[in-house]
Protein backbone atom coordinates (compact mmCIF):
# COMPACT_ATOMS: atom_id res chain seq x y z
CA UNK A 1 0.00 0.00 0.00
CA UNK A 2 3.06 2.58 0.71
CA UNK A 3 4.52 1.47 -2.51
CA UNK A 4 1.68 2.11 -4.46
CA UNK A 5 0.60 5.74 -3.10
CA UNK A 6 4.66 6.47 -3.68
CA UNK A 7 4.35 5.78 -6.92
CA UNK A 8 1.32 7.86 -7.49
CA UNK A 9 2.71 10.86 -6.20
CA UNK A 10 6.16 10.58 -8.31
CA UNK A 11 3.60 10.60 -10.87
CA UNK A 12 1.65 13.77 -10.56
CA UNK A 13 4.89 15.31 -10.26
CA UNK A 14 6.59 14.30 -13.72
CA UNK A 15 3.41 15.07 -15.17
CA UNK A 16 3.40 18.74 -14.20
CA UNK A 17 7.15 18.74 -14.85
CA UNK A 18 6.11 17.49 -18.39
CA UNK A 19 3.35 20.53 -19.18
CA UNK A 20 5.24 23.39 -17.56
CA UNK A 21 8.43 22.04 -19.91
CA UNK A 22 5.41 22.18 -23.21
CA UNK A 23 4.37 25.97 -21.73
CA UNK A 24 8.59 27.11 -21.86
CA UNK A 25 8.94 25.56 -25.33
CA UNK A 26 5.84 27.49 -26.62
CA UNK A 27 6.81 30.82 -25.31
CA UNK A 28 10.06 30.54 -26.63
CA UNK A 29 9.37 29.86 -30.40
CA UNK A 30 6.83 32.61 -30.43
CA UNK A 31 9.81 35.24 -28.77
CA UNK A 32 12.50 33.87 -31.80
CA UNK A 33 9.16 34.46 -34.39
CA UNK A 34 8.76 38.01 -33.11
CA UNK A 35 12.26 38.37 -33.64
CA UNK A 36 12.62 37.16 -36.73
CA UNK A 37 9.91 39.53 -38.12
CA UNK A 38 11.52 42.65 -37.11
CA UNK A 39 14.36 41.49 -38.65
CA UNK A 40 12.51 40.83 -41.71
CA UNK A 41 10.68 44.29 -41.35
CA UNK A 42 14.28 46.25 -41.09
CA UNK A 43 15.02 44.27 -44.23
CA UNK A 44 12.63 45.01 -46.18
CA UNK A 45 12.57 48.67 -45.14
CA UNK A 46 9.72 49.02 -42.68
CA UNK A 47 10.91 50.16 -39.57
CA UNK A 48 8.70 51.87 -36.58
CA UNK A 49 7.09 54.97 -37.60
CA UNK A 50 8.01 58.23 -35.57
CA UNK A 51 4.76 59.45 -33.49
CA UNK A 52 2.83 61.96 -34.79
CA UNK A 53 3.95 64.55 -32.26
CA UNK A 54 8.34 63.98 -33.33
CA UNK A 55 6.77 64.57 -36.83
CA UNK A 56 4.91 67.78 -36.22
CA UNK A 57 8.24 69.22 -34.07
CA UNK A 58 10.52 68.20 -36.96
CA UNK A 59 8.59 69.16 -39.94
CA UNK A 60 8.27 72.66 -37.58
CA UNK A 61 11.70 73.17 -37.45
CA UNK A 62 12.29 72.65 -41.02
CA UNK A 63 9.95 75.31 -42.06
CA UNK A 64 10.66 79.03 -42.79
CA UNK A 65 8.41 81.43 -40.22
CA UNK A 66 6.41 84.35 -42.23
CA UNK A 67 7.59 87.71 -41.12
CA UNK A 68 7.66 91.18 -41.60
CA UNK A 69 10.99 93.48 -41.47
CA UNK A 70 11.87 97.04 -41.69
CA UNK A 71 14.54 98.32 -43.66
CA UNK A 72 16.96 100.14 -41.22
CA UNK A 73 18.01 103.19 -42.61
CA UNK A 74 19.92 107.06 -41.53
CA UNK A 75 17.31 109.31 -41.33
CA UNK A 76 16.36 112.85 -39.52
CA UNK A 77 14.03 112.24 -36.27
CA UNK A 78 12.57 114.19 -33.97
CA UNK A 79 9.20 114.01 -31.39
CA UNK A 80 6.61 116.16 -30.67
CA UNK A 81 4.57 116.42 -27.60
CA UNK A 82 1.07 117.73 -28.72
CA UNK A 83 -0.27 120.24 -26.31
CA UNK A 84 -2.96 123.11 -25.61
CA UNK A 85 -3.21 126.16 -23.84
CA UNK A 86 -3.82 129.79 -24.10
CA UNK A 87 -3.05 133.05 -25.50
CA UNK A 88 -1.52 135.63 -23.15
CA UNK A 89 -0.91 139.11 -23.54
CA UNK A 90 3.35 140.04 -22.97
CA UNK A 91 2.14 142.30 -20.48
CA UNK A 92 -0.92 142.73 -18.61
CA UNK A 93 -1.64 145.93 -17.03
CA UNK A 94 -4.59 145.96 -14.87
CA UNK A 95 -6.28 149.87 -15.11
CA UNK A 96 -7.04 151.31 -12.03
CA UNK A 97 -8.01 154.82 -10.71
CA UNK A 98 -5.50 156.39 -8.02
CA UNK A 99 -8.46 158.01 -6.66
CA UNK A 100 -12.12 157.53 -5.41
CA UNK A 101 -15.13 158.33 -7.64
CA UNK A 102 -18.09 158.36 -9.92
CA UNK A 103 -17.52 157.05 -13.43
CA UNK A 104 -18.31 159.75 -15.57
CA UNK A 105 -17.26 158.27 -18.95
CA UNK A 106 -15.81 154.87 -20.06
CA UNK A 107 -14.33 155.57 -23.90
CA UNK A 108 -13.25 151.85 -24.81
CA UNK A 109 -14.84 148.79 -25.79
CA UNK A 110 -13.52 145.58 -25.46
CA UNK A 111 -10.99 144.26 -27.71
CA UNK A 112 -10.48 148.10 -29.13
CA UNK A 113 -6.85 148.92 -30.24
CA UNK A 114 -5.59 152.05 -27.76
CA UNK A 115 -2.66 154.36 -28.15
CA UNK A 116 -0.06 155.76 -25.55
CA UNK A 117 -1.78 158.55 -23.40
CA UNK A 118 -5.23 157.48 -24.70
CA UNK A 119 -8.05 158.64 -22.03
CA UNK A 120 -9.51 155.32 -21.65
CA UNK A 121 -12.40 156.07 -18.80
CA UNK A 122 -12.85 159.57 -16.80
CA UNK A 123 -14.62 159.73 -13.09
CA UNK A 124 -16.47 163.15 -11.76
CA UNK A 125 -14.43 166.00 -11.75
CA UNK A 126 -16.28 168.20 -9.81
CA UNK A 127 -14.79 167.51 -6.04
CA UNK A 128 -10.96 167.75 -7.48
CA UNK A 129 -11.99 170.81 -9.37
CA UNK A 130 -13.33 172.49 -5.79
CA UNK A 131 -10.02 171.61 -4.75
CA UNK A 132 -8.07 172.99 -7.43
CA UNK A 133 -10.11 176.23 -7.33
CA UNK A 134 -9.20 176.58 -3.59
CA UNK A 135 -5.70 175.30 -3.84
CA UNK A 136 -5.64 178.60 -6.56
CA UNK A 137 -7.23 181.26 -4.58
CA UNK A 138 -5.31 180.47 -1.37
CA UNK A 139 -2.17 180.69 -2.98
CA UNK A 140 -3.47 183.88 -4.23
CA UNK A 141 -4.01 185.02 -1.12
CA UNK A 142 -0.36 183.58 0.71
CA UNK A 143 1.52 185.53 -2.39
CA UNK A 144 -0.67 188.94 -1.38
CA UNK A 145 0.37 188.08 2.57
CA UNK A 146 3.76 187.47 1.45
CA UNK A 147 3.98 190.65 -0.29
CA UNK A 148 2.83 193.03 2.40
CA UNK A 149 4.88 191.00 4.83
CA UNK A 150 8.02 191.67 2.38
CA UNK A 151 6.65 195.64 1.96
CA UNK A 152 6.48 195.97 5.56
CA UNK A 153 10.24 194.51 6.12
CA UNK A 154 11.64 197.18 3.79
CA UNK A 155 10.33 199.91 5.19
CA UNK A 156 10.99 198.85 8.63
CA UNK A 157 14.95 197.94 7.41
CA UNK A 158 14.59 201.85 6.31
CA UNK A 159 13.39 202.98 9.51
CA UNK A 160 15.95 201.12 11.46
CA UNK A 161 19.12 202.61 9.32
CA UNK A 162 17.94 205.88 10.06
CA UNK A 163 17.87 204.92 14.31
CA UNK A 164 13.97 205.17 13.73
CA UNK A 165 13.43 201.91 15.86
CA UNK A 166 15.33 199.78 17.52
CA UNK A 167 16.53 195.89 16.22
CA UNK A 168 14.14 193.34 17.86
CA UNK A 169 11.45 195.33 15.82
CA UNK A 170 13.01 195.13 12.93
CA UNK A 171 13.84 191.42 13.47
CA UNK A 172 9.99 190.77 14.00
CA UNK A 173 8.98 192.35 11.25
CA UNK A 174 11.57 190.22 9.14
CA UNK A 175 10.41 186.76 10.78
CA UNK A 176 6.65 187.76 10.02
CA UNK A 177 7.86 188.28 6.18
CA UNK A 178 9.54 184.97 6.08
CA UNK A 179 6.31 183.27 7.61
CA UNK A 180 4.48 184.95 4.79
CA UNK A 181 6.74 183.69 2.15
CA UNK A 182 6.54 180.28 3.22
CA UNK A 183 3.25 179.98 3.35
CA UNK A 184 3.18 180.84 0.00
CA UNK A 185 5.52 178.24 -0.79
CA UNK A 186 3.17 175.80 1.34
CA UNK A 187 -0.22 176.87 -1.00
CA UNK A 188 1.92 176.53 -4.34
CA UNK A 189 2.43 172.93 -3.06
CA UNK A 190 -1.27 172.31 -1.94
CA UNK A 191 -2.19 173.24 -5.62
CA UNK A 192 0.60 170.92 -7.47
CA UNK A 193 -0.89 168.58 -5.36
CA UNK A 194 -5.10 169.63 -6.40
CA UNK A 195 -3.72 169.67 -9.91
CA UNK A 196 -2.47 166.69 -9.92
CA UNK A 197 -5.09 164.72 -7.91
CA UNK A 198 -7.43 166.62 -10.96
CA UNK A 199 -5.17 164.81 -13.37
CA UNK A 200 -5.74 161.39 -11.86
CA UNK A 201 -9.61 161.89 -12.88
CA UNK A 202 -8.71 160.66 -16.09
CA UNK A 203 -7.47 156.84 -16.39
CA UNK A 204 -4.62 156.88 -19.12
CA UNK A 205 -3.29 153.73 -21.63
CA UNK A 206 0.44 153.91 -19.97
CA UNK A 207 1.64 152.43 -23.31
CA UNK A 208 -0.44 150.89 -26.89
CA UNK A 209 -2.26 147.81 -26.51
CA UNK A 210 -5.49 146.39 -26.92
CA UNK A 211 -8.35 146.00 -24.06
CA UNK A 212 -9.11 143.16 -22.23
CA UNK A 213 -12.41 143.10 -20.57
CA UNK A 214 -14.48 145.74 -18.99
CA UNK A 215 -15.28 145.70 -15.44
CA UNK A 216 -16.85 148.50 -14.24
CA UNK A 217 -19.29 150.99 -16.03
CA UNK A 218 -20.51 154.53 -15.91
CA UNK A 219 -22.28 155.74 -12.73
CA UNK A 220 -20.33 152.89 -10.42
CA UNK A 221 -18.35 154.27 -7.68
CA UNK A 222 -14.64 152.99 -7.97
CA UNK A 223 -12.00 153.11 -5.70
CA UNK A 224 -8.37 152.01 -6.19
CA UNK A 225 -8.73 148.67 -5.36
CA UNK A 226 -11.24 148.17 -8.23
CA UNK A 227 -9.84 147.15 -11.47
CA UNK A 228 -11.98 149.05 -14.41
CA UNK A 229 -9.67 146.89 -17.71
CA UNK A 230 -6.79 145.08 -18.49
CA UNK A 231 -4.70 146.79 -21.08
CA UNK A 232 -2.71 144.01 -23.44
CA UNK A 233 1.13 144.72 -25.13
CA UNK A 234 0.12 142.58 -27.88
CA UNK A 235 3.69 143.36 -29.85
CA UNK A 236 4.76 140.14 -28.09
CA UNK A 237 2.93 137.77 -26.73
CA UNK A 238 2.90 134.76 -24.73
CA UNK A 239 1.33 131.23 -24.76
CA UNK A 240 0.52 129.43 -21.57
CA UNK A 241 0.90 125.76 -22.30
CA UNK A 242 -0.48 122.75 -19.35
CA UNK A 243 1.72 120.29 -19.39
CA UNK A 244 0.70 116.70 -17.43
CA UNK A 245 2.56 115.39 -14.81
CA UNK A 246 3.89 112.21 -16.72
CA UNK A 247 5.40 114.28 -19.76
CA UNK A 248 7.21 117.14 -17.35
CA UNK A 249 10.40 115.48 -17.60
CA UNK A 250 10.29 115.90 -21.80
CA UNK A 251 10.02 119.81 -20.99
CA UNK A 252 13.14 122.37 -20.76
CA UNK A 253 14.11 125.70 -21.08
CA UNK A 254 14.65 126.93 -25.16
CA UNK A 255 12.82 124.06 -26.74
CA UNK A 256 11.51 124.80 -30.28
CA UNK A 257 7.51 124.96 -30.08
CA UNK A 258 4.84 125.45 -33.14
CA UNK A 259 1.69 127.42 -32.54
CA UNK A 260 -1.09 127.22 -34.43
CA UNK A 261 -4.69 128.66 -33.50
CA UNK A 262 -8.49 128.45 -35.22
CA UNK A 263 -9.05 131.74 -36.10
CA UNK A 264 -5.75 131.46 -38.78
CA UNK A 265 -5.93 128.07 -40.28
CA UNK A 266 -2.34 126.83 -41.67
CA UNK A 267 -0.63 129.67 -40.20
CA UNK A 268 2.15 128.23 -37.63
CA UNK A 269 3.57 130.58 -35.02
CA UNK A 270 7.23 129.17 -34.47
CA UNK A 271 8.70 130.26 -30.24
CA UNK A 272 10.49 128.76 -27.79
CA UNK A 273 9.75 127.54 -24.17
CA UNK A 274 10.59 130.77 -21.99
CA UNK A 275 9.78 129.72 -18.93
CA UNK A 276 8.70 126.69 -16.71
CA UNK A 277 6.66 127.23 -13.28
CA UNK A 278 7.77 125.71 -10.67
CA UNK A 279 4.61 124.00 -9.33
CA UNK A 280 2.15 121.64 -10.55
CA UNK A 281 -1.18 122.95 -9.73
CA UNK A 282 -4.80 122.08 -10.25
CA UNK A 283 -6.82 118.79 -9.99
CA UNK A 284 -5.72 118.27 -13.39
CA UNK A 285 -1.68 118.23 -12.20
CA UNK A 286 -0.42 119.85 -14.84
CA UNK A 287 2.58 122.11 -14.90
CA UNK A 288 2.08 125.51 -16.91
CA UNK A 289 5.31 126.32 -19.76
CA UNK A 290 5.35 129.84 -21.15
CA UNK A 291 6.39 129.82 -25.01
CA UNK A 292 7.38 133.52 -25.82
CA UNK A 293 5.77 134.44 -29.67
CA UNK A 294 6.34 137.84 -31.34
CA UNK A 295 3.13 139.28 -33.07
CA UNK A 296 4.17 142.21 -35.62
CA UNK A 297 0.81 141.46 -37.75
CA UNK A 298 -1.40 141.76 -34.23
CA UNK A 299 -2.80 137.83 -35.99
CA UNK A 300 -3.09 136.68 -32.04
CA UNK A 301 -4.60 138.59 -29.69
CA UNK A 302 -5.25 137.28 -25.82
CA UNK A 303 -7.74 134.82 -24.88
CA UNK A 304 -7.60 132.48 -27.89
CA UNK A 305 -7.32 129.03 -27.65
CA UNK A 306 -3.82 127.33 -28.77
CA UNK A 307 -2.47 124.03 -29.88
CA UNK A 308 1.32 123.44 -29.68
CA UNK A 309 3.69 120.78 -30.86
CA UNK A 310 7.11 121.34 -28.19
CA UNK A 311 10.08 119.33 -30.06
CA UNK A 312 11.38 117.50 -27.07
CA UNK A 313 14.08 115.59 -28.98
CA UNK A 314 15.42 116.00 -32.30
CA UNK A 315 18.21 114.06 -34.17
CA UNK A 316 19.72 114.27 -37.13
CA UNK A 317 21.08 111.32 -39.94
CA UNK A 318 20.02 108.37 -36.92
CA UNK A 319 19.68 104.87 -37.16
CA UNK A 320 15.47 104.86 -36.79
CA UNK A 321 13.54 101.67 -36.50
CA UNK A 322 9.91 100.94 -35.29
CA UNK A 323 9.67 100.73 -31.69
CA UNK A 324 7.56 97.27 -32.04
CA UNK A 325 11.14 95.36 -32.70
CA UNK A 326 12.78 95.92 -29.70
CA UNK A 327 12.88 93.15 -27.57
CA UNK A 328 13.85 94.32 -23.44
CA UNK A 329 15.84 91.62 -21.26
CA UNK A 330 17.72 92.51 -18.08
CA UNK A 331 20.55 92.57 -20.02
CA UNK A 332 19.21 95.71 -22.42
CA UNK A 333 17.36 95.84 -25.49
CA UNK A 334 17.87 93.45 -28.69
CA UNK A 335 16.55 92.59 -32.30
CA UNK A 336 15.72 89.90 -34.96
CA UNK A 337 18.01 90.86 -37.87
CA UNK A 338 17.06 88.26 -41.12
CA UNK A 339 21.12 87.56 -42.69
CA UNK A 340 21.28 86.34 -46.37
CA UNK A 341 20.54 83.28 -45.74
CA UNK A 342 16.96 84.19 -44.78
CA UNK A 343 17.91 82.97 -41.32
CA UNK A 344 17.70 84.85 -38.09
CA UNK A 345 20.04 86.63 -35.86
CA UNK A 346 20.17 88.23 -32.47
CA UNK A 347 21.66 91.78 -32.14
CA UNK A 348 22.29 93.38 -29.22
CA UNK A 349 21.38 97.39 -30.01
CA UNK A 350 21.54 100.30 -27.25
CA UNK A 351 18.77 102.34 -27.47
CA UNK A 352 19.30 106.45 -27.21
CA UNK A 353 15.41 107.77 -27.34
CA UNK A 354 12.49 105.52 -27.52
CA UNK A 355 8.91 106.60 -28.00
CA UNK A 356 5.56 104.34 -28.83
CA UNK A 357 6.44 104.38 -32.85
CA UNK A 358 10.15 104.81 -33.28
CA UNK A 359 13.29 104.58 -31.44
CA UNK A 360 16.98 105.64 -31.83
CA UNK A 361 19.33 102.66 -32.39
CA UNK A 362 22.98 104.18 -30.98
CA UNK A 363 25.16 101.13 -31.57
CA UNK A 364 24.41 97.43 -33.06
CA UNK A 365 22.69 97.89 -36.41
CA UNK A 366 24.08 98.91 -39.72
CA UNK A 367 21.80 100.67 -42.59
CA UNK A 368 20.08 98.36 -45.02
CA UNK A 369 19.61 95.39 -42.50
CA UNK A 370 16.34 93.94 -42.13
CA UNK A 371 15.08 93.95 -38.80
CA UNK A 372 12.00 91.84 -37.48
CA UNK A 373 8.96 93.79 -36.52
CA UNK A 374 6.12 90.86 -36.82
CA UNK A 375 6.27 87.21 -36.60
CA UNK A 376 3.72 84.89 -36.04
CA UNK A 377 5.87 82.72 -33.14
CA UNK A 378 9.03 83.01 -30.73
CA UNK A 379 12.26 82.84 -32.87
CA UNK A 380 15.43 81.44 -31.89
CA UNK A 381 18.75 82.25 -33.45
CA UNK A 382 19.73 80.73 -36.98
CA UNK A 383 15.86 79.46 -37.31
CA UNK A 384 14.86 79.72 -41.24
CA UNK A 385 12.27 82.56 -41.91
CA UNK A 386 10.30 83.82 -44.68
CA UNK A 387 10.22 87.42 -45.43
CA UNK A 388 6.89 88.18 -46.52
CA UNK A 389 7.01 92.38 -46.77
CA UNK A 390 9.78 95.02 -46.05
CA UNK A 391 9.00 98.35 -44.43
CA UNK A 392 11.27 101.29 -46.07
CA UNK A 393 9.05 104.65 -44.88
CA UNK A 394 11.01 106.78 -42.73
CA UNK A 395 9.15 108.08 -39.68
CA UNK A 396 7.50 111.57 -40.34
CA UNK A 397 10.14 114.49 -39.91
Amino acid sequence: MKKSSKALIIGFIALWVVVFGLMWLKALTKKEGAKDAASLKALTGEGLKPSPTMAQEEQKESEAVPVRCYKAALTDFKDDLPVMGTVKGGLEIPLKFEINGVIDSINFREGDMINKDDIIASINKKDAQLKVDYAKSKLESAKTQALAAKKKYEIHKSLYDIGGIIKAKLEEVELEAKSAAEQAKSAEVELKSAEAEFQKTDLIASREGVMGIREAEVGEFVTPNNKVTTLYDISEIFVELGIVEKEVDKVTLGQNVAVTVDSHSGAVFNGKVDYIYPVIEGKSRTLTAKVRLQNPDVQLLPGMFARAMITVAEFHNAMVIPSLSLNKKDEGYSVFVVDEQNKVRIKPVKVEYITTDYSVIGEGLHEGELVVTETPQELKEEMPVQVIEVQENTPAK
